[in-house]
């Protein structure tokens, strides 16, 4: 730039006027590319495609909706949406990436449950009240119990039985620890009194497979064996909604055989802290349009899901409230590690 501004200082004032026009246009080109201008990476977002980490392993159903999501989204979006997997610490590894990843809008992650309360048990090296830009509050799960059918336990009532006369011999497999299903099953323990182990795993196929295998009694989490429920190799004895699942409608609720509170485990989308507003709304666009349609909604009922939706701004409300309740949850449970 330097040369181009000495060879202006230099010029003849008898050179043709073309020949200044000439050169004031490439001092003017070399300025934009140095100096570029503010705001319009945002405004053509997204030019690449974007990545949305799900902290469980593949194949789980968190991991298979978020997918079909992505492909309808990703018309709309105009780039492919790549789903990246990083289960395990209890799926708090995408809360952790988009911690510290450039706030552009190309790394996203789905944000469960245990995002909020496994800081209260260990330091995760976040703060989900500060450094998240919440985007889209998308589903809830339908949990409940499933044990093999090979099992003896033919009922809940069976299986309660069973762990109040025989201590810490009922195990049970969850896709995390921290997870909604670990902290419903310690709360069930201690409103019946019963004490049973609890095996931790990095995905809902791990749990599957241990729990076929005879490895664990029992598998606690999302409706995602439903399939197998099917095909008659395992046994839903109980779920925790509101409502009886559409999948399973002769299996009982939690709530309705003794008046647990009902326990679902919503998740969102999010990124990272400072996302420009002009990204952020665009993906909530996106998002939203995908999430109410006809087809998503399927794909939710197909895999025991439910529509949750909230905007940005009532997801971070919620993210807060949520928190600090996973906090009092932690203290009186006695998790915590730290």
């Amino acid at each position: 730039m330097t040369s181009l501004v000495s060879s202006i200082r230099n010029a003849a004032p008898q050179q043709p006027i073309a020949r200044c026009a000439s050169v004031t246009a490439a001092l003017v080109a070399s300025m934009a590319a140095i100096f570029p201008v503010t705001g319009s990476a945002a405004d053509d977002y997204p030019t690449r495609p974007v990545h949305i980490i799900v902290p469980y392993q593949a194949g789980g159903s968190t991991d298979t909706v978020i997918r079909k999501f992505a492909e309808l989204a990703a018309g709309k979006l105009g780039q492919s949406i790549v789903i990246e997997n990083r289960g395990g610490a209890g799926a708090t590894l995408g809360a952790r990436a988009i911690k510290t990843a450039e706030p552009n809008g190309y790394t996203l992650a789905i944000l469960p449950s245990p995002v909020y309360r496994m800081p209260h048990i260990q330091d995760m090296g976040y703060d989900p009240t500060r450094d998240f830009t919440y985007i889209m509050m998308l589903s809830g799960y339908t949990l409940g119990v499933a044990v093999p059918t090979a099992s003896p336990h033919k009922t809940w009532g069976e299986f309660i039985s069973f762990a109040q006369q025989h201590p810490n011999e009922i195990t049970y497999g969850t896709a995390s620890v921290g997870s909604a299903s670990n902290v419903m099953m310690e709360q069930i323990a201690t409103r019946n009194n019963v004490t049973w182990r609890h095996i931790p795993y990095k995905g809902e196929s791990d749990v599957i497979t241990a729990v076929l295998g005879g490895q664990v009694s029992a598998y606690a989490g999302s409706t995602t064996v439903q399939p197998l429920v099917q095909a008659g190799k395992m046994r839903m004895l109980v779920t925790w909604g509101a409502q009886r699942s559409a999948q399973y409608p002769q299996t009982p609720t939690l709530h309705e055989l003794d008046g647990t509170p009902p326990a679902n485990a919503p998740f969102g989308i999010a990124g990272p802290k400072g996302m420009p507003p002009q990204t952020v709304a665009k993906l909530h666009a996106v998002f939203k349009d995908i999430a109410e349609s006809d087809a998503f909604k399927q794909i939710l009922t197909q895999y025991g899901q439910e529509l949750v939706y909230m905007n940005g701004e009532d997801y971070a409300a919620y993210a807060k409230e949520q928190y600090q309740q996973e906090a009092e949850i932690v203290q009186k449970l006695g998790l915590a590690s730290k």
